[in-house]
C-alpha cells in the first residue's frame, strides 16, 4: 500500500536518511595566505628593526657589558665598580687594597654587541626566505645571542683575574691567545646551534 507523507510530516525526517550535509565554509585563498605571511612580515621586520637598534646602541650597550663584568667579578669575591664616563670596569687586583685598583676598558673590538646584532637581522633575513619557522629563528637567536653574551662575559671576567694574578703577561695571553681562541671556537658553536635549531629539520624515524 502506498504510504504518502505530508509536508508537515517531511519537516520531522531526521537528518542523515536522504538528508545531505553542506560543507563546511572555508577562508578564500588570499585571506589565508594573509594569516600566514602577514604574522611572518612582522616578525621579520620586528627582528631586523631590533637588530639595527642593537647596532646604533653599540655604545650604551658596552656600558650594560662592563656593568656586568663587574657584578661577576664581585660575585667571584673581587671587589669591582664601573664608571660613568666610560664603558670602563674597575677592579681591585688584592681584594680589600684600595691601592690597587686597575680597570678594563669594553672596546668595540671587546663587544658581543655587533655579535647579537647581526643574529638578530640574519634571523629576519630567514624568516623572509620563508625556509623556517617563526618558534624555530626565535629559539635559534636566543640560544646563539645568550651564548655570545655569556661566553664574551666570561672571556672579559678570565682577562680582568689574569692581569690581578699575573701582571700584564697574564692579560697578554689571555686577551691575546686564550681569549681569541675562546670567541672563535663560540662562533663556530653558535653557527652550529644556529643552524641546528633555524634550520636543520629534525629526522622522522
Amino acid at each position: 500500500m502506498d504510504h504518502t507523507v505530508s509536508p508537515e510530516g517531511a519537516a520531522s525526517v531526521p537528518f542523515g536518511l536522504g538528508a545531505r550535509a553542506e560543507p563546511a565554509a572555508t577562508a578564500p585563498p588570499g585571506r589565508r595566505r594573509a594569516l600566514t605571511v602577514v604574522p611572518r612580515l612582522l616578525a621579520a621586520a620586528s627582528l631586523i628593526v631590533a637588530g639595527a637598534v642593537v647596532l646604533l646602541a653599540e655604545q650604551r650597550l658596552r656600558f650594560a657589558e662592563s656593568a656586568l663584568t663587574a657584578w661577576v667579578l664581585g660575585g667571584l669575591g673581587r671587589p669591582s665598580r664601573t664608571l660613568t664616563t666610560d664603558p670602563v670596569f674597575l677592579y681591585q687586583q688584592v681584594p680589600g687594597d684600595d691601592t690597587s685598583w686597575a680597570g678594563l676598558v669594553v672596546t668595540s673590538a671587546c663587544t658581543a654587541v655587533f655579535y647579537v646584532g647581526g643574529l638578530l637581522v640574519l634571523g629576519g633575513l630567514l624568516l623572509l626566505s620563508r625556509r623556517t619557522s617563526l618558534p624555530r629563528v626565535a629559539a635559534a637567536v636566543l640560544a646563539a645571542g645568550l651564548l655570545l653574551v655569556v661566553v664574551n662575559t666570561g672571556r672579559m671576567v678570565l682577562i680582568a683575574e689574569a692581569q690581578a694574578r699575573w701582571g700584564a703577561q697574564g692579560f697578554g695571553w689571555t686577551h691575546t691567545v686564550v681569549g681569541s681562541v675562546l670567541m672563535i671556537a663560540t662562533l663556530g658553536a653558535c653557527a652550529v646551534l644556529f643552524a641546528r635549531l633555524g634550520l636543520l629539520r629534525r629526522g622522522r624515524p
